[in-house]
């Protein structure tokens, strides 16, 4: 990987340069945003700095000793060697401002996916289920309700949030105290409500796959995912695609010989999983996709942005909290109540 960025460097310095100074400058570093934001960027600036020089000392070593370069030699490579430090110092500024709109986006996502780890929990610590069997229903017809939200972000968020928390506890020897533990137990909990919710769903697909490959004909086998397609649930589509993907996407383990049972049940149906990706996505092309999960897409967005104002309405509610017990100092806050 540290060889292809390294050359993708060279391609964008070479582009910068045969440009006057600046001109186009974010159209081409736009281009490579990938490139500025890797691990590899720094040191490969570090890099360039030292060749370049090493190459200006190198030059001028030999144009005092040996007369290999002239001395217009040396300053034409010292004027080329000096537009690549502007460059380069316009790219670092350029990955700075990248950095900051990535964070600020991370900030704002991870907030999104907050709030619905406290809708989950709302639910949980609702006084009106009694028991804790109520409590599991409620629980479980909850995350089902906010199944499109629980999409493939969200449940990256939960393994990075588990093992920040847990990398942090560590940390600070607190992974045994239960005090301490309480959030990592929450989100721990939520990931097998969601992951439990997730599993319903990809088994279902599964079943309508199985149904489709046990048909003994091409033709058979198409008709049948055009029938489960055309009565498919809105909220289905964009998922039953996935896994298909997924189940395709494996079949490659099998070509390289990594076998296990899983792929090798696989590998026997390598011919009509193939026919399946095929006739799906001529039965499911993108604008249909589109089309049938735009119910599910639109009631997704209302979801996310009513947890949005949920959460803008809880801060100020917390910040009015915190200036009523700086104006009452013997009132116990909003913050304190939740305790």
């Amino acid at each position: 990987v540290i060889e292809q960025d390294r050359a993708r460097l060279s391609i964008v310095l070479r582009e910068l340069n045969a440009l006057p100074s600046g001109d186009m400058f974010e159209e081409i570093a736009s281009n490579f945003n990938d490139l500025l934001l890797s691990d590899h960027f720094i040191d490969l600036v570090k890099e360039r700095l030292r060749d370049m020089a090493d190459r200006d000392l190198d030059a001028r070593r030999k144009r005092d000793v040996s007369g290999e370069y002239t001395e217009e030699d040396v300053l034409e490579m010292e004027k080329c060697h000096e537009r690549e430090r502007e460059d380069l110092s316009r790219l670092i500024s350029y990955a700075q401002l990248l950095l900051k709109e990535v964070r600020a986006l991370g900030a704002e996502l991870e907030a999104s996916q907050l709030e619905i780890v406290r809708s989950i929990c709302q639910v949980a610590m609702d006084p009106k289920h009694t028991t804790e069997e109520e409590t599991a229903m409620a629980l479980t017809d909850a995350v089902a309700d906010m199944r499109p939200l629980l999409d493939d972000s969200f449940v990256a968020y939960l393994k990075y949030a588990i093992a920040e928390e847990e990398g942090r506890l560590a940390r600070a020897g607190l992974l045994d105290d239960q005090e301490e533990s309480r959030w990592l137990f929450v989100l721990k909990i939520v990931q097998e409500g969601v992951y439990r919710e997730l599993a319903k769903s990809v088994n279902r697909y599964l079943e309508h796959i199985w149904y489709i490959l046990r048909m003994e004909t091409r033709k058979e086998r198409r008709e049948l995912l055009e029938k489960l397609v055309d009565v498919m649930p809105t909220m289905d589509v964009r998922p039953f695609v996935k896994v298909v993907d997924n189940i395709v996407s494996t079949l490659g383990t099998a070509a390289k010989g990594d076998f296990n049972d899983g792929v090798m049940e696989i590998g026997k149906l390598t011919n009509k999983l193939l026919q399946l990706k095929r006739d799906m996505e001529e039965v499911l092309p993108p604008e249909r996709i589109r089309e049938m999960s735009k119910d599910a897409d639109e009631w997704a967005a209302r979801q996310k942005e009513r947890l949005a104002k949920q959460r803008k309405m809880a801060t100020q509610r917390l910040k009015g909290s915190a200036v009523d017990d700086i104006e009452r100092p013997g009132r116990r806050g909003e913050v304190e109540r939740f305790d």
